[in-house]
């Protein structure tokens, strides 16, 4: 090898000598809070990353629980919808098909039977539009229901239910009814809405039937209260007790609905759902039966 090669190898040698000796100076320029610090920005990367992973497991169950709440109840009312035309005249189309006129349909009607033999608690539905539109349940507890759809299954939309300590049901003074606040506004998670009174006037009613018996209800009061209190009062044993039930909740609501004129006679619904990041309040919808449907 030349003298200019071994020179060369020298300068190459010295060289990584240097940058290895740079390396280290730099890690010893370091304080011992340095690698403190370093230890912990590690620690929390790795716990953020574990935390996202399980965060996006759990997202996905609740999506596919959803999914499957409202696959199941889409399902029964399309089992449980007895179609209701009445008047519309038989014509074909340009194939010969024959069609229906329905321009005249009535009030919507279901099966109550079949209802009742997919699930012996079932008491009646309550549809809204197309917003709210599912069974009734009374069941045994008000912890089934929580975690069980009207067909039995393990959901975590959970069903429509009456308070099981209600002895009259859905034909007492107060009927109190429960029903998940889901985020994406299944089941009652649209009754939060009622907060504002402008959706209220756009719904200021529901139909509720008993057995297969439908009824129109007007929302007279809505409001926030806590998850214990006279809001779930039921079973009055005076005409008396019952007119000052309705004095307290015309007191509580948020706005004037303009239904004002509630007596000892009337029969009332209570609606309950959960309020969003507080477990101990609950929004209440009240309303009042009026007239029978066709």
């Amino acid at each position: 090898m030349s003298f200019s090669g071994i020179k060369e190898k020298i300068v190459e040698k010295i060289k990584s000598i240097e940058f290895f000796n740079r390396i280290i100076k730099k890690i010893k320029s370091h304080s011992p809070r340095y690698y403190i610090i370093e230890a912990i920005r590690k620690v929390i990367i790795i716990a953020a990353l574990c935390l996202f992973t399980y965060s996006s497991y759990e997202l996905t169950n609740i999506y596919l629980d959803y999914e499957d709440g409202d696959d199941a109840y889409e399902n029964m009312e399309d089992m449980f919808e007895i179609p209701n035309i009445e008047g519309g005249e038989q014509a074909t189309d340009i194939n010969g098909n024959k069609i229906v006129n329905s321009k005249d349909q009535v009030a919507w009607k279901y099966d109550f039977e079949a209802l009742k033999n997919m699930n012996t608690d079932a008491v009646g539905w309550i549809k809204q539009g197309n917003i709210i539109s599912y069974p009734i349940v009374a069941g045994t507890d008000n912890d089934y229901y929580l975690t069980h759809n009207a067909a039995h299954k393990e959901n975590k939309a959970g069903a429509i239910f009456v308070d099981y300590r209600i002895t009259d049901g859905m034909e007492s003074d107060n009927c109190i009814i429960y029903g998940h606040n889901m985020l994406n506004n299944s089941m009652f998670g649209s009754l939060i809405k009622y907060s504002n009174k402008s959706y209220f006037k756009e719904h200021p009613t529901f139909d509720i039937y008993i057995g297969d018996t439908g009824y129109r209800y007007y929302v007279f009061a809505t409001y926030e209260t806590d998850e214990i209190g006279d809001t779930y009062s039921y079973n009055f044993t005076t005409d008396e007790e019952f007119e000052n039930y309705i004095k307290i909740s015309m007191a509580k609501r948020e706005y004037d609905t303009g239904i004002d004129n509630l007596t000892k006679d009337d029969k009332i619904i209570t609606l309950s759902t959960c309020t969003r990041g507080n477990d101990t309040k609950r929004y209440i919808v009240q309303m009042v039966r009026r007239e029978k449907l066709a």
